[in-house]
């Protein structure tokens, strides 16, 4: 359109020029232009006619804009509507009235990616960059096909291109870390991924991958440490730490075993054991582990909560309410801790003090129906009717809702199979 207004312009001023010109070689001169009526029709003549020829140039550019603006606007609509296909084809369109629009090109690109074209994506982006080698976006866009066609080292170089002109551009750091953790760069990738996340905590995807690369970095750290040191205690501890995640109990506490006869110093082995135990149900071994634990170290947060727990199991309430008292001055996150020592003061008979502690409780987490079902009866014994029926309605409430949910797992998995 500017070019079709360009050349209506010289136009016009040609037309003037040329009618001067035949003016003057009939004896025109500015100086008899006034007195000379045939020659102010003339100009006026060739003036209009150069404006209306100008308004035709710049009429007849209208038409391609249009279509270009609709074609783009249609594009947009299509691809929210998931027709990529269709998207493409307007896309195109458009780009027949621009051909080197690199925000059209980003767009087509974007489009051919959704379909699987990324070969076709790669090169619509480089039509970009052959121009702009750092056009905003362009190289993260291309790190998205790259990675999609297992080409990592490409997308590790796109996604750092795309870094040099846009630093927090949040796709381009996201396949970086991606590339990277598929090239066994794994703590590049973690550290890529930390800083996103610190700058976009509410990314799902970023929180699956960290986890993802956190335990293949433990696992390639310990394999490493195996080859290294293959009977060495830390060795015989990470063992023990990984059939204690697989419920292979009796293997584990062997491990463990193990570490205390080659360093019976090693930090947290009796604490490590103690909780062993007491997922085995094994509470008698797991008191002594954890009251060796709590030589150690009186303030150790979880032996004080897990011997707390064991005296309640034991109906030891007034011997567990320090253990736990402890756990909480340490680790107030403790919910279970509040639930237990709540549960302890009001057998004892301190029934202020227990309520306090189970609203501690409910304040983090407010569905805890077990908190509301202990406040139903505290509350009842009480003579409080109206706030027992309350924690009663919200506990049955709970419940109902926790089989509902049961429910629906159940028959998921019976379609399933």
């Amino acid at each position: 359109m500017r070019a079709s207004a360009k050349r209506g312009a010289l136009f016009s001023t040609y037309t003037h020029n040329l009618t001067k010109q035949v003016l003057a070689s009939d004896g025109w001169s500015p100086m008899s232009q006034a007195s000379s009526p045939c020659l102010k029709i003339v100009l006026i003549v060739t003036t209009v006619l150069a404006a209306i020829l100008s308004k035709v140039y710049l009429l007849a550019a209208q038409p391609a804009a249009i279509v270009q603006e609709s074609s783009l606007s249609q594009a947009l609509e299509l691809e929210k509507q998931k027709d990529f296909a269709g998207a493409e084809r307007l896309n195109k369109v458009a780009l027949r009235h621009s051909a080197d629009n690199p925000e059209i090109l980003k767009r087509l690109s974007i489009v051919c990616q959704q379909q699987g074209k990324h070969d076709e994506a790669i090169e619509t982006l480089q039509r970009i960059l052959k121009r702009a080698p750092v056009y905003p976006g362009a190289n993260a866009q291309l790190a998205v096909s790259y990675y999609a066609l297992n080409k990592f080292d490409k997308t590790i170089e796109a996604g750092q291109q795309e870094l040099t002109g846009n630093p927090k551009d949040k796709q381009a750091r996201y396949y970086l870390s991606l590339a990277l953790s598929a090239s066994g760069r794994l703590f590049e990738a973690i550290q890529h991924l930390e800083n996103l996340q610190n700058d976009d905590p509410e990314n799902l995807a970023v929180m699956y991958q960290l986890v993802v690369d956190y335990k293949a970095a433990a696992q390639q750290a310990s394999q490493k440490l195996a080859r290294k040191a293959p009977d060495s205690e830390f060795t015989h501890a990470l063992r023990a730490e990984v059939l204690a995640d697989s419920e292979r109990y009796d293997q584990a506490i062997e491990e463990f075993k193990a570490v205390i006869r080659k360093n019976p110093e090693f930090p947290g082995i009796h604490l490590a054991l103690g909780q062993l135990y007491w997922r085995r149900k094994d509470l008698e071994m797991s008191r002594q582990e954890l009251q060796l634990a709590l030589a150690e170290d009186p303030n150790q947060p979880l032996a004080n909560y897990y011997l707390g727990d064991i005296f309640v199991t034991d109906k030891e309430y007034l011997k567990a309410i320090p253990y736990l008292q402890n756990a909480l001055s340490t680790y107030p996150e403790l919910t279970r801790a509040y639930w237990l020592l709540g549960k302890c003061l009001a057998s004892s008979g301190a029934q202020t003090r227990a309520i306090a502690v189970f609203k501690k409780a409910l304040e983090q987490d407010p569905n805890y129906k077990e908190v509301h079902f202990q406040l139903h009866e505290l509350y009842a014994r009480m003579g409080n009717k109206a706030e027992s029926q309350q924690h009663l309605e919200t506990f049955e409430r709970l419940t109902r809702e926790d089989q509902n949910r049961a429910r629906e797992v159940l028959e998921q998995q019976k379609r399933n199979n």
